[in-house]
């Protein structure tokens, strides 16, 4: 009887600890952009700097906020981003080391995929203060 009893609370333990391996740790980075005549770029950024340049028109580069959370199938995540903003964070498939994310504020509405511990996606958002709000988004 005892035998059947670890049997059945294994199957009962396992689609949890499943869910929890599928866990991805995420990041977002919240970067306030615009073309004040200071040209100043936020060092904390720095290792973005190339990209932000190449994408985006811009000649200042803030950090204003950086979020961490968790995303796994049954559970999306969401914060409050600048300018009380909501982000909510869903993640749609996990391949290897790609993840696919479905991303959505009041003016973004995408699906990214990247590479876990790769570099992060960045997405142009809403207007915010004497610029716009931009997101470099990454997995861990």
């Amino acid at each position: 009887m005892k035998p059947l009893l670890l049997v059945l609370a294994a199957f009962l333990l396992l689609p949890v600890s499943l869910a929890y391996a599928q866990a991805v740790p995420i990041e977002v980075q919240v970067i306030q952009a615009s073309r004040e005549p200071s040209g100043a770029i936020d060092p904390a950024i720095g290792q973005l700097v190339r990209e932000l340049q190449r994408d985006f028109a811009y000649t200042n580069y803030r950090l204003l906020e950086t979020h961490r959370g968790q995303v796994s199938p049954q559970s999306p995540w969401r914060t409050v981003i600048a300018g009380g903003r909501d982000l909510s964070v869903a993640l749609v498939k996990v391949d290897g080391g790609r993840v696919e994310l479905h991303i959505t504020t009041p003016r973004v509405n995408t699906r990214v995929s990247l590479h876990r511990g790769g570099q992060p996606i960045l997405l142009g958002g809403p207007p915010h203060g004497p610029g716009v709000l931009i997101m470099a988004i990454s997995a861990r």
